[in-house]
């Protein structure tokens, strides 16, 4: 009995952490997912060429062309709050000054602002954007006098050579709240965001969760899987993953013994029956067993046991004959030449409980979880797919969340094209190796295969092959998210596709 208690618990207490590890990973992709769209979304905003220059001339304009520039912009920041729950409020500045477009209930304190270690942050770093989080001098809403989420976003020159405003979008907390806090991993458990200090953002509740265990965590990699913890002396199951935009984690708390207290109990309320019953069990067969040896003689033994051979061997013949029909009915698809169908019925035949699941170890699980959700809908197009990866190292020189939106990017590119192309044969092949000090990285897809004159324009802002389905952007995205991690991208074709190559140097 204690031997059927402990593994019942351990079963179903690994069961529940598997659930709660596929709910914090779930949740996350949640959380990522709206984050980048309010990224991809401002930034379209700012790399409108109208908006570039007119920002950039604002000053030089009358007053007119000045309210349609105005208006202009407040227009596209409605058109992406209307698109986009999660965006409250938004403001547009001029690097010389001017307060361009803003909500009535935004406040731009532009003097400040430029004064600010946000503004040095976005002037010395590479990245266009910056996420924020606090009370800060420089933007408060009329509304309010709580802690902000917003995002900085830059606005360059047609050529890129200079800063020439700033986008300001402050994000609805109660819309934003609602991706995680609502996520149930048990009654007294929870779901919330913590900063790189283990500060709690948008909430207040964290647990009293130590920093070391936190550090310890994120030190050893240990990413989308529940840990067992101690916190004040109780026993917590804890699992974190990035939010990469902001350098956040979502933390996923649980204590252990919620896990299964409702089976525990239930195990222990029934344990006094299933004794009796046992016992009684045992006595029946205690006796049955001595008045059997009593009465049965040698002979009526002997009886029995030829009996019970008997219905044993008349078994066997029936699993023999069902054996053979199954051999002649696969034997026969062959001779038919249905290969596809003996093969289903064989495995049927054989093991009808089993699932066969591909694994592959790249290293990296941030790129594992990017890359297999789109190889499943993949190989639900018929897409027939292969993968060559090398193991790679925790640490390579390349910002994990850029790495992930250009596999993305790229993977999703040549789903589509597979997708829509009219070949029996669709084969995708993803490739990540090393060769020559530099990691590698290659997506193949055999058709379409893109022809000569649009080899030489696919990289470029605006260019698409998907008509009004696209807008251009995806592979420029990723050619600047190369460059930034100071990789290459290539496309080269021959006969066995179309290889999008993307290296970075150790």
């Amino acid at each position: 009995m204690k031997f059927v208690y402990i593994r019942t618990i351990d079963a179903v207490e690994k069961e529940k952490i598997d659930d709660v590890e596929q709910i914090l990973r779930q949740t996350s992709q949640s959380v990522n997912f709206a984050l980048y769209n309010i990224e991809k979304g401002v930034y379209e905003i700012t790399e409108h060429n109208g908006i570039q220059v007119g920002v950039k001339n604002f000053n030089d304009f009358e007053p007119f062309y000045k309210n349609r520039i105005s208006e202009f912009i407040r227009e596209q920041f409605r058109i992406l709050k209307n698109n986009t729950s999660y965006i409250e409020g938004f403001a547009c500045i001029s690097t010389q000054g001017d307060i361009i477009a803003s909500d009535n209930d935004i406040v731009i304190n532009i003097d400040k602002f430029f004064e600010s270690n946000s503004f040095k942050k976005l002037s010395i770093g590479e990245d266009d954007f910056l996420w924020q989080y606090g009370i800060y001098e420089y933007i408060y809403l009329k509304s309010s006098d709580e802690k902000l989420l917003f995002l900085i976003y830059r606005i360059v020159n047609l050529d890129d050579s200079e800063d020439v405003g700033y986008c300001f979008v402050t994000i609805n907390p109660d819309s934003f709240k609602s991706l995680y806090k609502d996520t149930y991993i048990g009654n007294t458990g929870g779901v919330v965001i913590c900063d790189g200090d283990n500060n709690p953002v948008l909430n207040t509740k964290n647990y009293n969760i130590p920093q070391t265990v936190l550090d310890n965590l994120v030190k050893d990699n240990k990413f989308n899987k529940m840990n067992n913890v101690d916190i004040s002396g109780q026993q917590y199951f804890l699992g974190i993953s990035r939010l990469y935009p902001i350098d956040w984690y979502l933390v996923a708390t649980v204590p252990r013994d919620e896990l299964t207290k409702t089976v525990k109990k239930n195990l222990r309320r029934n344990f006094m029956p299933i004794i009796l019953i046992s016992l009684a069990t045992a006595l029946v067969i205690v006796v049955e067993t001595f008045i059997l040896s009593k009465v049965v003689t040698e002979k009526e033994m002997a009886g029995y046991r030829l009996v019970v051979s008997e219905k044993m061997n008349e078994k066997l013949r029936m699993y023999k004959h069902d054996f053979t029909n199954h051999l002649q009915i696969i034997w026969g698809l062959m001779e038919l030449k249905h290969y596809d169908k003996a093969l289903e019925y064989l495995i049927k035949v054989s093991n009808e409980g089993i699932t066969i699941k591909e694994k592959y170890e790249i290293g990296i699980p941030e790129i594992e979880s990017t890359i297999f959700p789109i190889l499943s809908k993949a190989r639900e197009r018929n897409i027939e797919v292969t993968l060559d990866c090398m193991t790679l190292q925790s640490e390579i020189p390349v910002k994990i969340y850029d790495l992930t939106k250009i596999l993305s990017n790229l993977l999703k590119n040549a789903i589509y094209a597979l997708d829509k192309s009219e070949s029996d044969e669709k084969k995708l092949i993803i490739k990540i190796y090393d060769e020559l000090g530099e990691y590698v990285f290659e997506i193949i897809n055999n058709v379409p295969i893109i022809s000569e004159n649009m080899r030489g324009k696919i990289f470029e802002k605006g260019f698409t092959t998907k008509g009004r389905e696209g807008n251009g952007l995806g592979l420029y995205i990723v050619k600047k998210l190369v460059k930034k991690n100071k990789g290459s991208i290539e496309l080269h074709v021959d006969k066995e596709g179309n290889h999008f190559i993307v290296r970075f140097p150790h």
